[in-house]
């Protein structure tokens, strides 16, 4: 039997992250008597398996599959973590006054380490110090928890004698089993921890083939990216070599059109060409007969200023150049009548030339500056011509100017003038009989309209030349 301890108490207690304790906490001082209250899940079991804990109680009669499950967790994550720690410390008050620290620590890999006074040391020396105290770790005679005054009361003989034998510390004898009981907690902390340990690793290995077929999957997938990429290109350069090689063939179809329209081109330039120096030579044609009009047109205007003269000069000899007047008129009227019909002539022909140009026009684009010359040579004998009717209109208006400033001769054929002259019988004159009715005026007037209606016909005909010259292609 173990002597008899010195007399002491607990004095506080010291925890840190144990159960339900989280971070550091101070419990205590104890009293001789000290009672603990609180509502459910205040924490006062918790405070029991604090000092069976530290004082070395297995960590199965804790509530507690394993020492982990000891360490202050918030969530299920929080426990998975690794490195946790956690420990007990108790302050152990001697009646001399001296204190003895006893602490208990849960390491980071789940297994406990022990302390004396901040010394650390073995399980052995730890327990021994406690049965020096009279604290037997077996027997838990240094605590009565809820049930065990009944539990005692229930026993059976045997049992009873078994609790004795660990009170009594009889159980000493059993030595070899309890060092075979600590290599077996020992044993099932360090397989607990190979087990999570195993567990970490099959976590990682499942995520790791799990990455390692993605990875797989990816590659593959970048491959048949390559190969339809390829293929893809390889379409495209198919297409393209179809498309360049039907190119081809259309542009050389393209050039032989072209060049037959080239030879067509040429042709109808040659073609242009030679209507066009039809049409110039109609047009001085037209030039030509116009001038000889005018030209006529002059020299019978100056006959008629002679036979004007004439009859003035030799008032007695009126009736013979009354006569040559009249064939004169009768000459002039029938040679216009001959002029009119040539310029019909010209304009059918011309009507021609305009048709088979319309037939071309479409086609002798390239005609255009040669038509352009032609139309400004036509503009200038277009300004010719204007010239000629202008001297011609003066001549006329000389001719009338005459007429009026010689009052002394009277015009046999002037019945309403009233200057006092020779009278003389118009019906001995040779006129025709619709003349011998009219005035002098009105047959001067008659045969300026005549002279009049063929100028203006000349006229019409070249304005005519000229749009057909300027019709653009």
């Amino acid at each position: 039997m173990p002597s008899l301890p010195s007399p002491g108490k607990i004095h506080h207690l010291e925890l840190e992250n144990f159960k339900s304790y989280k971070g550091s906490q101070y419990i205590g001082p104890f009293y001789d008597f000290t009672a603990v209250i609180g509502p459910n899940g205040a924490g006062k079991s918790n405070l029991m398996d604090a000092i069976s804990f530290v004082l070395g109680v297995r960590t199965g009669q804790l509530r507690g599959a394993q020492l982990r499950d000891l360490i202050y967790a918030y969530d299920d994550k929080e426990k998975e973590q690794s490195g946790r720690r956690a420990f007990v410390r108790l302050v152990y008050q001697m009646d001399t006054g001296a204190e003895l620290r006893f602490t208990r620590t849960i390491t980071g890999s789940g297994g406990s380490e022990y302390r004396l006074d901040n010394s650390v040391v073995t399980w052995d020396e730890y327990n021994a110090k406690l049965k020096s105290l009279g604290i037997l770790v077996k027997a838990r005679n240094f605590l009565v928890f809820q049930g065990d005054v009944e539990s005692i009361a229930s026993k059976n003989p045997k049992e009873l004698t078994v609790l004795l034998e660990q009170i009594s510390g009889s159980e000493e004898l059993k030595s070899d089993y309890e060092t075979l009981e600590q290599q077996k907690a020992t044993a099932e902390e360090n397989s607990a921890l190979v087990y999570q340990r195993k567990r970490t690793i099959t976590l990682e290995r499942k995520q790791k083939k799990e990455q390692k077929l993605e990875a797989e999957r990816h590659l593959k997938l970048q491959e048949d990216l390559k190969s339809l990429k390829r293929d893809y290109c390889l379409w495209q350069l198919l297409n393209i070599e179809k498309d360049i090689s039907k190119i081809s063939e259309e542009l050389e179809a393209e050039k032989s059109v072209i060049e037959d329209i080239k030879e067509q081109k040429k042709s109808y330039e040659n073609e242009a060409n030679k209507k066009n120096k039809e049409q110039h030579g109609y047009l001085k044609e037209i030039a030509r007969l116009e001038y000889e009009q005018k030209r006529d047109i002059a020299s019978q205007i100056t006959k008629l200023e002679a036979s004007l003269k004439a009859l003035e000069n030799q008032l007695k000899e009126i009736k013979d150049k009354e006569d040559n007047a009249k064939k004169a008129m009768e000459e002039t009227i029938g040679e216009i009548n001959a002029w009119k019909e040539k310029v019909q002539q010209l304009k059918s022909e011309v009507e021609e030339s305009e048709k088979v140009i319309q037939e071309w026009e479409k086609q002798i684009s390239s005609a255009v500056s040669s038509i352009n010359k032609l139309t400004r040579q036509m503009a200038l004998k277009e300004a010719q011509i204007e010239q000629l009717i202008s001297q011609k209109q003066g001549i006329l208006e000389k001719c009338e100017l005459e007429q009026i400033t010689l009052p002394t001769v009277t015009d046999p054929m002037d019945i309403d003038s009233s200057t006092p002259g020779p009278v003389f019988d118009f019906d001995q004159l040779k006129l025709p009989s619709d003349m011998k009715r009219l005035g002098r005026a009105e047959i001067e007037a008659k045969f300026k309209q005549k002279i009049d209606n063929l100028t203006s016909d000349i006229e019409r005909t070249a304005a005519w030349c000229l749009e057909t010259a300027a019709i653009p292609p």
